[in-house]
């Protein structure tokens, strides 16, 4: 196993696949706890120039070391268990989506909060419990350790797509030790984008903290709608972002955004048969169109790839699968009913289109 190789896909694919959702869960609580420093230097104006001119002090980097660590230690432990039992413990399709929906709803709580837009969203900022607290000594302390700490073990329920890539792996290799490292590693090799996020998030926010409030919030909105988006393309509804675009395209000029279909070819049985090539920046082709009631034999093939679209959902035929960086699976369905259904990846960045005709 090259673990060395596994280090550089979490430094490089792994760190900017899991950025919109797992680094807004790191900015959104850094901001969250920033703006709650702020309010409590209010009225003091020494205590705030010290906010704007310290270097990092110990409530700028504790709050990310704790995010880093709660992260690296339940996909260290979870990559143990998939080596140790396999795809027994796999998270199911359902939960992911669940968690991921959550992660969308307390990104826009977030940003509603640091926006002040109404005293409700007060709720969405992570507050350790009363005896947690009283253990670490101060409310301020026990913010920096407990929230971020809690929101890095909770990732491995909203993994990206190469961290499932890199689940996979772990399943084959068959042995504990293996899994254990393969995600560590992975993991360790996002570690420096995630920490330059949380560590410009603190340091922003304290010079330039009103103007740094605003261009945070409406960039986790953007990322909240991204996620919620996510979540839309993968149920396939029509509400999605993609869905809504081809059905005002199709309205507004009465004819198919997707006027190139790709051949579908027959084989000797008379099944219908579509390759779909996954690879880094999604799948080729993207668009078919099959005849209902003739079924189709669906071949998967991947080269190299390391990216989300390895995690691969067909949710109208039952399809859910994650490929390894280099794989060919082949799945095979009856078209019942007249349509287009959405192909995607599990984060729903990449998708395509089946028309059922």
């Amino acid at each position: 196993m090259n673990f060395l190789l596994i280090f550089l896909t979490g430094l490089t694919t792994g760190g900017l696949s899991c950025l919109a959702l797992q680094g807004g869960l790191l900015a959104s609580l850094v901001a969250n706890q920033k703006e709650q420093e702020f309010a409590g230097a209010q009225g003091n104006k020494k205590a705030q120039r010290n906010l704007a001119l310290q270097s990092f002090d110990t409530l700028d980097w504790l709050p990310v070391l704790m995010f880093l660590a709660g992260k690296l230690l339940i996909h260290t432990l979870f990559g143990f268990l998939l080596g140790l039992l396999g795809s027994v413990i796999s998270l199911s399709l359902g939960v992911r989506l669940t968690f991921q929906l959550f992660t969308a709803i307390f990104m826009f709580g977030t940003a509603m909060n640091l926006l002040k837009v109404h005293p409700i969203f007060r709720y969405f900022a992570f507050q350790p419990p009363r005896f947690l607290q009283r253990l670490v000594h101060g409310s301020t302390k026990s913010q920096a350790i407990f929230a971020p700490l809690t929101l890095g073990l909770l990732t491995l329920f909203v993994p990206c797509g190469v961290t499932q890539a890199m689940e996979v792996l772990a399943i084959g290799s068959g042995q504990a030790l293996t899994g254990a490292l393969i995600m560590f590693f992975f993991v360790l090799g996002t570690f420096p984008l995630f920490a330059g996020i949380g560590l410009a998030t603190a340091k922003l926010s304290e010079g330039w903290r009103h103007k740094f409030l605003k261009v945070a919030s409406y960039a986790l909105i953007v990322m909240a709608l991204y996620t919620f988006n996510g979540v839309l393309t993968v149920w396939d509804s029509p509400f999605s972002l993609k869905n809504l675009t081809q059905a005002g395209a199709e309205i507004f000029t009465s004819q198919s955004t997707n006027p190139d279909t790709s051949l579908v070819e027959t084989s000797s049985q008379g099944d219908q048969e579509i390759t779909i090539n996954v690879g880094n920046s999604g799948y080729t082709p993207n668009y078919f169109q099959i005849k209902a009631g003739v079924p189709v034999k669906l071949t998967l093939v991947s080269n190299n790839t390391y990216s989300c679209a390895s995690a691969f959902v067909f949710r109208q035929f039952g399809i859910s699968t994650y490929l390894k960086p280099t794989d060919n699976q082949t799945f095979t369905f009856m078209p019942m009913h007249k349509g287009r259904f959405t192909f995607s990846c599990s984060m729903g960045m990449y998708s395509g289109i089946v028309e059922v005709i």
